[in-house]
C-alpha cells in the first residue's frame, strides 16, 4: 500500500477540526494537526510544515490574493492584492517583525482567559 499524501492528510485533518478552534487559537489547531502527521513517521519540523503549507492554501481559498513568486527572494516578498491588482512589498524583516507581534497579541489573549 502506497503512503499516504501527507499534505492531503493535512488538509482532511485542518478541514475536520478547525470548528474546534476560535482564530486566535489557531496555533492550537496547527500543534495538533503536525501531532497527528508525526503518526506517519516524519519529524515536528516536518509535520509543522506540512501543516502551514496546507493550512495556508484553506485559506487562501476564495481568496485571490497571491504571493509573486517571480519577484519573491528570501528576504523580499511580493503579494498581490486581487481588488487594486497592485503589489505589497514585505521584507523579511518585516515578516519577522509582524510575526513578533502577532505572538504577543496571542500571548496576551491566552493571558486573559485564565
Amino acid at each position: 500500500m502506497a503512503p499516504p499524501n501527507l499534505h492531503e492528510v493535512a488538509i482532511g485533518y485542518l478541514l475536520a477540526h478547525q470548528a474546534e478552534h476560535l482564530s486566535p487559537e489557531r496555533h492550537l489547531l496547527v500543534a495538533r494537526c503536525a501531532d497527528h502527521l508525526q503518526n506517519y513517521g516524519v519529524s515536528t519540523d516536518t509535520a509543522t510544515v506540512i501543516t502551514l503549507q496546507a493550512f495556508g492554501e484553506i485559506h487562501a481559498r476564495g481568496n485571490s490574493a497571491h504571493v509573486d513568486l517571480t519577484k519573491t527572494t528570501s528576504y523580499a516578498v511580493f503579494v498581490v492584492d486581487p481588488v487594486s491588482k497592485q503589489g505589497a512589498f514585505f521584507s523579511a524583516a518585516d515578516l519577522v517583525r509582524i510575526a513578533r507581534e502577532q505572538a504577543v497579541q496571542l500571548a496576551a489573549h491566552v493571558a486573559t482567559k485564565h
